[in-house]
């Protein structure tokens, strides 16, 4: 299997298909990257880059999911939700029993140089982030328990929408409530409660909702999302897109490679509604590639933009269609940066 890791990773799915491995559409095997399980599945369009190294007995690894170089995962269980990413030099493993696992939610990150020990289980929930330098460990064992040391082997769980800040270390029994933060440099060893931004050593609550995270009216979120497109426009301007329009409506087109006529245009289409009257999608007599809605997008339009080709993205329930396109890509891209990470839908 080591020898496998350097073929290209073309004749690299050929192998792992003829070893009984499940591997979906448009997988990436990078150079040097190794896979070894029994009970293997890597769903469509994930990548694993190069020198990276996967071990276990179950592996399970969804759509659209990125790992990076250089990372190494060797634990008996893993389970890493669709749209998911690990950094590059992110290391899984060390002191563990039969059937410890990791399991990753959908939409999540782990950055780089982060450690993470499942001694007998890791849960992390959809939609969160562990910065980098994190250490999660689920044990404590070292010095002899026959001379009244502590030795502890206890599962962590992470709940989800969580944000682990960088240089955060989690210890044996941690339990953090979904939407809860934890800031850089603090140490969690006991349970940390929904909603909350906790910091310190160890890590304490300073701070909880309705004040932290801050309730917004839905006016207030309008007028940050209308923010949000309008330097989505200028960064798109910037990095080498031409953006033509002053909205609903706008023309977004990218030079094509050297030697190639042409330029490939969309037409990208954003609705700042509040809400969204039945059988009204977009404007009327639009054609755009990409709709970007504010409010949510009920299934009878997600159905009739299906039907005509068209890229959706409902921001309220972070949610957006299968189809992409480059264009889509980019503003799935932007849109994290403010914290808006989207469940790709089926059907």
């Amino acid at each position: 299997m080591a020898l496998t890791g350097w073929l290209p990773s073309v004749l690299k799915r050929a192998v792992y298909r003829l070893k009984g491995y499940k591997i979906g559409k448009k997988v990436h095997l990078g150079f040097g990257s190794v896979v070894i399980g029994d009970d293997v599945s890597i769903g469509d369009h994930s990548s694993i880059s190069f020198l990276s190294y996967i071990r276990g007995k179950q592996i399970r690894i969804g759509e659209h999911v990125q790992i990076g170089a250089t990372t190494f995962i060797d634990t008996p269980i893993l389970e890493i939700g669709d749209g998911s990413k690990i950094n590059e030099q992110v290391f899984v493993g060390g002191l563990q029993f039969p059937d410890s696992k990791l399991v990753i939610g959908r939409n999540c990150q782990i950055m780089q140089m982060s450690f993470l020990n499942p001694a007998r289980s890791i849960t992390i929930g959809d939609d969160s982030g562990i910065g980098g330098d994190c250490l999660l460990f689920g044990h404590t064992s070292w010095l002899s328990q026959l001379e009244g040391y502590a030795v502890d082997f206890e599962s962590i769980e992470i709940g989800k929408s969580v944000s682990l800040s960088w240089r955060v270390f989690v210890l044996p029994g941690a339990k953090i409530g979904d939407g809860a933060v934890i800031g850089a440099d603090s140490l969690v060893n006991h349970s940390i409660p929904p909603r909350c931004l906790a910091i310190g050593y160890p890590a304490r609550v300073v701070s909880k909702f309705p004040d932290f995270p801050k309730d917004l009216s839905v006016d207030e979120k309008a007028g940050l999302f209308e923010n949000m497109v309008r330097e989505m426009i200028l960064f798109f301007g910037g990095s080498g897109l031409v953006c033509e329009g002053t909205g609903p409506q706008y023309t977004v087109s990218k030079p094509r490679r050297r030697g190639l006529m042409g330029r490939r245009i969309w037409r990208l289409q954003v609705d700042g509604r509040t809400s969204r009257a039945s059988g009204q999608v977009g404007t009327p007599g639009a054609a755009a590639n990409v709709l970007l809605s504010f409010a949510d997008i009920p299934a009878s339009e997600r159905r009739e933009l299906k039907s005509r080709g068209t890229i959706w993205f409902d921001v309220e329930n972070k949610e957006r269609s299968a189809l992409t396109n480059d264009l889509a890509e980019e503003v799935a891209l932007f849109l994290r940066r403010y914290g808006i990470r989207f469940f790709r839908i089926k059907g």
